[in-house]
């Protein structure tokens, strides 16, 4: 249609040209002659001209038929990548974009330098009266964290994390999990698998130093899970093989299993209060990581499996933090199967461990928190302190970055022996902290 548009004012001028006048072209003494060469030259050029008008009208097509294309493969692309598929990512000098890899994946960290002094005063335990004492001062990078995690689609995600603790743990993958479902399209129902840390309890503090119900409960496995949960509850049950025997066993199978399920409501509602209220339960706490370590079972088989159960809330309102916890196992394990479980003659004794931490934290100003703690064990004879409490200062100094003061007094039972041949009385603790958090 273009091109006939064209022809019409140049045919025009030609018909004109032609029936003009003679005098006039006589005026201009033109022949005949001249006015078909002139003619034959212009009916060339319109060919040529009607030539390129074809070419550019095959390219236009040519660059439609493309567009269409890559607007028919983004489609697909897309639809691939809702239904699961990894995407398909173009590289950096292409245009036209895609999702990268890198806007997947979330990065995490926490770098930790410490230094602290421990005095320690303990008693012969042949001599009521006798007391010593030692000191234990030292600097340390306490902890350097890194953690991914890797949003895959809508209904899978993976997490890893890479933790090297100076003088504990050398660098080691710490966690790695995947993650499905757990999304509306899913009614809230997830499973987790992977190596992590099964949720029994809450183990929560604002101090420096781990509460003594993470020191004597804290259980890391790897292990299979599934629940469900919404904007007020969730609920899990795993299960995991585990390193402890029972006498008469030669093998070990998949005999672990642990469940949890608490409370938590959402941002701006019961009035302004962030509340987490829970109970938890494990078939075995022997399978934690204090009570089956050198400490404690240092690989022995046990008589019988020996199950507890954890209760535990975490409250915050305006400036005030308050968390309060209690774990117990439910049965004693035997004499002579855990290591620590000494009296001050060194007879073996029974243990039926247990912990429990209260604490309440204030932040008179965004950047400053004070916080208060009292804590016990029981049945925890010379490794852990019968009743304990302390007091935290934490400064953040710049964004992300926070200095904390620490001091914790303890005192032990008395009727115990620790692994030096002494008899545990009290501790003192000091500890500043250099911590980054990004």
């Amino acid at each position: 249609m273009r091109r006939s548009m064209m022809f019409i004012p140049l045919l025009t001028i030609i018909s004109a040209f032609v029936l003009l006048p003679r005098g006039y072209c006589s005026a201009q003494d033109i022949s005949n002659a001249d006015i078909a060469r002139e003619l034959s030259a212009m009916k060339t050029r319109l060919n040529e001209l009607e030539k390129e008008i074809q070419k550019r009208d095959e390219r236009i097509k040519e660059l439609e038929t493309r567009a269409a294309k890559t607007d028919e493969e983004l489609s697909h692309t897309k639809g691939h990548a809702e239904g699961g598929v990894p995407m398909e990512t173009k590289g950096e000098g292409e245009k036209g974009g895609g999702v990268q890899w890198t806007d997947k994946i979330k990065l995490s960290g926490l770098i930790e330098v410490e230094g602290s002094s421990e005095m320690i005063k303990t008693k012969d335990p042949s001599q009521a009266d006798s007391e010593d004492s030692r000191r234990d001062d030292n600097i340390t990078l306490a902890t350097v964290e890194l953690g991914a995690e890797v949003t895959v689609n809508k209904y899978v995600s993976g997490t890893i994390r890479l933790l090297y603790e100076q003088d504990e743990t050398d660098l080691t993958v710490d966690e790695g999990t995947i993650t499905i479902g757990g999304v509306e399209e899913t009614m809230g129902f997830y499973a987790v698998a992977g190596r992590y840390y099964p949720h029994f309890g809450e183990l929560n503090t604002w101090f420096v130093s781990d509460p003594l119900t993470l020191e004597v409960f804290e259980i890391q496995e790897t292990a299979a899970q599934a629940g469900w949960r919404n904007d007020w509850f969730t609920t899990g049950l795993g299960v995991f093989r585990g390193d402890v025997l029972k006498v008469g066993e030669d093998e070990s199978r998949i005999k672990g299993f642990f469940a949890d399920a608490h409370f938590h409501n959402p941002e701006g509602t019961l009035g302004g209060v962030s509340i987490v209220a829970g109970a938890s339960y494990l078939n075995n706490v022997g399978e934690t990581d204090t009570l089956q370590g050198p400490d404690g079972l240092d690989g022995k088989a046990v008589k019988d499996r020996v199950g507890g159960a954890a209760g535990y809330l975490t409250a915050e309102y305006g400036r005030f933090s308050f968390g309060a916890e209690y774990i117990s196992a439910f049965d004693r394990f035997e004499a002579g199967e855990m290591n620590y479980a000494l009296d001050r003659d060194g007879n073996a004794k029974e243990s039926r461990p247990a912990a429990w931490n209260f604490e309440l934290a204030f932040r008179p100003i965004e950047r400053l928190q004070l916080a208060g703690k009292y804590e016990g064990s029981k049945d925890m004879f010379g490794l852990y302190p019968e009743s304990q409490f302390g007091l935290c200062v934490s400064y953040e100094i710049f964004d992300s970055t926070v200095i904390s003061g620490e001091y914790l007094h303890g005192k032990y039972d008395g009727n115990n022996l620790n692994s030096e041949g002494s008899v545990s009385d009290t501790r003192d603790l000091f500890t500043v902290q250099l911590a980054l958090i990004f």
